[in-house]
């Protein structure tokens, strides 16, 4: 069985195509790969509740916390469906039974780290405002990246990839300036991570493939904080936890141990029975890189209680038109939109061609839309029309499918080269009928309902898979399903 969970997405808003090009994209191509070639797959999902930028949406919304994660939960999975990402289970962890599993696992992975000595208390300083009765911590807290200079919110750099605690921030300071009232300094006790053996979780790295500019972020972690992670923050919303001599509530943190806490989980919201043999696969962003890696597979590491994961996919950002995506600005195209403007399938091809997971790359409409034309209409399509009237003929896409096997799998995953024999395939013969079947298990991963339809036409059912099918004369008609051209 083959466990992958793509990183849970904030629930304050809809997935752009910056979101779906790295994470979501890769892990829906992984698991039609596996299917594919006939192994169990499941992929599951969530929303992450608990971030406090959904308080702040909250606030903007004037609607509950709740009432936010319902609402936004349920436009994220139109999201992702439009653009063909199918989830076994994409859970709402503020609904049961996922809230109480949550809130349960969470809370056992802490007695765990206390209990094996890795959480230890740490005394930090924190903006507090008196007017507001309000600590200025997370979606509150604004400042200049202590490592790189940028700005910046709540506890982590988006351009960098540091962690900080707000007294390190530059400039530090209410998101609401002056207008909620003067702030202060007030110093606090939080538990922390503490990780025993940093050179068990370079090892890890090193072998599961990590690349090295990510590694390289939790190793400048470790060089100037140490092997220290939060675990707790002052405030009520999320999982609380009680932390030695603070004064104020505390819960857990979202982006260290809920990290953990949501691989543990979805193992149960995949079905997968306790102690069944699976292979874990999880996928995020740079800015989650150092919860991710020195908080979520360093406690798997260092906790004699959890199986560890076995593989990560790691992407850099996916910018448009140049610039990063940006929902305050309008610098924004969602997902869904624009599959229904270009096709889901459209959208999945080109997102994979220009896919951020060796460095930052963008999404150019116009030169998008001369990829539709010039690439999967003038060359893919063409093509499969062609082969229609054709002969029976031979082809033989084995040579191609160990090629992509071997660049989709997740111990060294990249897109390009898989996506690249699907291109080789439609320019290296003359289209016959038997080059249908081949140009269907090809492009199924990347454009499954173009490649769907010309396998059902010729003889086969479901999905297409590595399994041996006799080809038949297809319909008289090319496939119902075509990519969409531009006006």
């Amino acid at each position: 069985m083959n466990l992958l969970m793509p990183v849970p997405a904030t629930a304050n808003g809809r997935l752009h195509l910056g979101h779906i090009g790295g994470p979501m994209l890769r892990m829906d191509v992984l698991a039609r790969h596996l299917r594919r070639c006939g192994e169990q797959v499941r992929m599951v999902s969530a929303t992450d509740p608990h971030d406090s930028f959904v308080l702040l949406r909250a606030l903007q919304e004037d609607r509950s916390p709740e009432e936010v994660v319902e609402y936004w939960h349920e436009l994220i999975g139109r999201d992702l469906r439009a653009v063909g990402i199918d989830l076994d289970c994409f859970a709402n962890l503020l609904t049961e039974p996922w809230a109480t599993r949550n809130a349960e696992i969470i809370k056992q992975l802490m007695d765990d780290l206390v209990a094996e000595g890795l959480a230890e208390v740490v005394r930090e300083k924190f903006l507090y405002c008196p007017a507001s009765d309000r600590w200025i911590v997370g979606v509150w807290l604004l400042g200049s990246c202590p490592t790189c200079g940028a700005g910046c919110a709540s506890y982590f750099c988006e351009e960098c990839g540091t962690h900080y605690r707000p007294e390190m921030l530059a400039d530090a300071r209410s998101r609401f300036g002056l207008d909620e009232g003067p702030v202060e300094w007030r110093e606090l006790p939080c538990l922390y991570l503490r990780l025993p053996n940093t050179e068990e979780l370079t090892r890890r790295m090193v072998e599961m493939g990590v690349p090295q500019e990510f590694r390289d972020i939790v190793l400048r972690h470790i060089a100037t904080q140490g092997p220290l992670l939060r675990l707790t923050v002052p405030g009520t919303w999320g999982v609380p936890y009680e932390v030695p001599g603070s004064p104020v509530p505390q819960v857990t943190f979202t982006y260290s141990v809920g990290v953990l806490a949501f691989w543990l989980l979805s193992a149960e919201m995949a079905g997968i029975e306790p102690g069944s043999e699976s292979r874990s696969v999880a996928s995020f962003g740079i800015d989650n890189s150092l919860p991710f890696l020195l908080g979520g597979l360093g406690m798997g590491l260092a906790l004699s209680t959890v199986r560890p994961l076995d593989h990560v996919l790691l992407n850099h950002f996916h910018t448009l038109e140049g610039s990063k995506f940006s929902t305050s600005r309008g610098h924004v195209i969602w997902a869904e939109d624009m599959a229904d403007e270009a096709g889901s399938d459209a959208v999945r091809a080109y997102l994979v061609e220009v896919n951020p997971a060796r460095g930052t790359t963008d999404f150019a409409r116009a030169e998008f839309w001369s990829y539709v034309d010039d690439v999967l209409i003038g060359q893919w399509q063409a093509a499969v029309h062609r082969a229609w009237s054709g002969p029976a003929g031979e082809a033989d896409p084995l040579p191609l499918l160990e090629v992509q096997s071997r660049a989709i799998d997740p111990a060294h995953q990249d897109l390009v080269p898989a996506l690249a024999a699907v291109h080789e395939w439609v320019h290296a013969a003359t289209p016959t009928l038997a080059w249908l079947k081949g140009f269907a298990l090809l492009a199924y991963p990347f454009t499954p309902a173009f490649a769907t339809s010309v396998w059902q036409a010729i003889g086969g059912s479901g999905t297409p898979s590595t399994l041996d099918f006799t080809v038949r004369a297809p319909s008289a008609a090319p496939p119902l399903i075509t990519f969409a051209r531009s006006h």
